[in-house]
């Protein structure tokens, strides 16, 4: 859940604990030349009511909600200058002109989505997949087809990847996988149960596991060793399609089998070419198809 969300869900706050959230969500970037003796200051209330406010929405202090904070209101004033990601386009629009939209949409899903991708968490996720003796990918969501796809070119160059389709088979596979597996959890709100659970057995088991989620802190990104987040600007009722979420799949998916990929580069090409001359029989008199 982003931190803006949090404080604007006032179901458990007292009516000081709103004044403080006010406060935070009117300073936007402006908080960072702020401390708790200057906020306390300005509110008439102890520096520690405001301490105990920050833990109340799961922070241990001021410091670490006020980075948080400044890092998401940076993220949310980036991208998606011209279009509402949610609806993209409007009623009555020209074919051509919904797909003119379309492609602006997806570019800024990709600027956005690359721009929480973190170098080093990234070049984790790849170690990852190259320590891994199998790949278990779990999600329940129409992104299945492009776990399939991920699944498929992976195979091509002889990684074995497994889904799970059914309710309680990810679950089984975090019980019975060996320990040298590594599971993939997809979860856009990061608080699926059925993810939960298949990422607890994996960590009691000490099995590496990675989320691919939203942005902010979740269950499910606090409880992975590598998390890599998909653009969180869509709301999960009220928008005309999941662009960003499978947009963002479907890119990340691609990142991490290129950067696999890219681990053994030369090996890698040629055993592709190679299987793929045995087994496909498929020929073209379009020049720019063939070779």
């Amino acid at each position: 859940m982003l931190v803006k969300e949090k404080l604007q869900n006032r179901e458990y706050f007292s009516d000081i604990d709103s004044r403080i959230a006010d406060y935070i969500l009117d300073m936007k970037e402006r908080l960072r030349d702020v401390s708790v003796r200057k906020m306390a200051r300005e509110l008439y209330v102890a520096p520690s009511t405001i301490i105990r406010f920050c833990q109340k929405v799961g922070y241990e202090g001021f410091n670490d909600l006020r980075e948080d904070y400044l890092k998401e209101v940076e993220y949310l004033s980036s991208h998606f200058k011209s279009l509402d990601p949610n609806f993209p386009f409007d009623k009555g629009d020209r074919e051509i002109t919904v797909a003119n939209k379309i492609e602006v949409l997806y570019e800024e899903i990709l600027r956005d989505c690359k721009s929480l991708l973190e170098p080093e968490t990234l070049k984790r996720a790849v170690d990852m997949i190259h320590r891994a003796g199998e790949i278990y990918v779990c999600t329940l969501g129409p992104q299945m087809g492009l776990v399939e796809i991920f699944q498929d070119k992976m195979a091509r160059v002889g990684k074995m990847v497994h889904t799970s389709t059914r309710i309680g088979e990810g679950y089984y596979q975090a019980c019975y996988c060996q320990k040298t597996a590594a599971f993939m959890i997809i979860s856009y709100t990061g608080e699926t149960n059925v993810g939960l659970k298949i990422g607890k057995k994996a960590k009691e088991r000490g099995i590496s596991t990675m989320a691919i989620t939203s942005y902010g802190n979740n269950s499910l990104s606090e409880m992975c060793d590598v998390c890599l987040y998909v653009s969180t600007r869509e709301k999960l009722v009220k928008n005309l399609g999941t662009f960003g979420l499978n947009v963002s799949v479907m890119y990340l998916l691609d990142v991490l089998y290129a950067g696999y990929f890219n681990r053994d580069y030369d090996s890698h090409y040629r055993e592709k070419v190679k299987v793929a001359k045995e087994c496909d029989d498929r020929h073209s008199d379009n020049p720019i198809l063939e070779g």
